[in-house]
């Protein structure tokens, strides 16, 4: 195996509790009311929606949410703690900041990890934490990341790709490594990009995603239905795995739908609540 001296590591969670809205937090003012000690590095709050709503936790978990205006930088001080399953950077005395609300660690972009994922080398083997003999360096679920990639434009074949405000497509570099795609996180080490979900707390899309049915409503057939959500004479079956594309939500009748749009079936779609396991990446709404 090969060993690195160091990797910038944070910790990240997908979702934040909702709270009362509280005041606007003053970077400057909870930097001076932190621990005295010396700040381990900054943290940069980001694509908390338009709202800029963020929850804050204190110690004991009790989460209340804050305005924090998008590009705010703070000083945080000691490693991640992790509360109510969250990853979360002390930015003051009982304050700490949620790593799903952070699009920058130490002024650098990063990756979050949604499934425990080992570091590799350029030749696809493990990496080695450094003054730990043989023990693999292993980033857990909700942790974050800095990447060492660029972006560019998406083409075509993009299969990873992110959206901006106005539909364009960018793809974060990757390295190819015995089969898998790899985003570069330091000097010869790699993560699988099948591992990451988000790039800088933004959603990471893919060109369509592998899902599990369930049961309808108790019953293993499974109804297909249309582009107005109604039900077509196709029929599938619990535990069939189907590749989707897109997404879009529908009124038939009374009820309304979110449907789950079949890869290369332009009038086939999926009732959301008929699937098992549903996709891991964001999916692109249908216009």
């Amino acid at each position: 195996m090969k060993t690195i001296k160091s990797l910038s590591l944070g910790a990240a969670a997908l979702l934040l509790g909702v709270a009362p809205v509280a005041s606007l937090v003053n970077p400057l003012t909870t930097t001076a009311q932190a621990a005295t000690k010396k700040a381990t590095g900054t943290i940069t709050v980001g694509n908390n929606s338009d709202s800029n709503i963020i929850g804050v936790y204190n110690a004991a978990g009790k989460q209340k949410n804050q305005r924090i205006k998008n590009g705010t930088v703070f000083k945080y001080y000691g490693a991640p703690k992790l509360i109510n399953y969250e990853y979360t950077y002390k930015i003051a005395k009982n304050k700490y900041v949620p790593t799903s609300a952070i699009s920058e660690l130490n002024g650098k972009g990063v990756l979050y990890i949604a499934k425990n994922s080992y570091v590799y080398d350029k030749n696809g083997k493990r990496v080695t934490k450094y003054g730990v003999s043989k023990k693999a360096v292993l980033l857990r679920k909700s942790q974050i990341v800095n990447y060492t990639a660029s972006l560019k434009a998406a083409n075509a074949d993009s299969f990873r790709f992110l959206v901006d405000n106005n539909g364009n497509k960018t793809v974060l570099t990757y390295k190819n490594i015995k089969g898998h795609q790899y985003y570069s996180v330091g000097k010869n080490a790699y993560v699988r990009v099948a591992n990451v979900s988000y790039v800088d707390n933004k959603p990471l899309y893919a060109a369509f995603q592998t899902v599990t049915l369930g049961k309808h409503n108790n019953d293993t057939k499974v109804p297909v239905y249309d582009a107005e959500g109604k039900a077509s004479k196709k029929v599938l079956t619990a535990g069939d795995k189907v590749e989707v594309d897109r997404t879009k939500t529908v009124k038939s009748g009374k009820e309304t739908l979110i449907l789950y749009g079949v890869k290369g079936q332009k009038d086939s779609y999926l009732d959301m609540n008929d699937i098992a396991s549903l996709p891991d990446l964001a999916v692109l709404l249908e216009k």
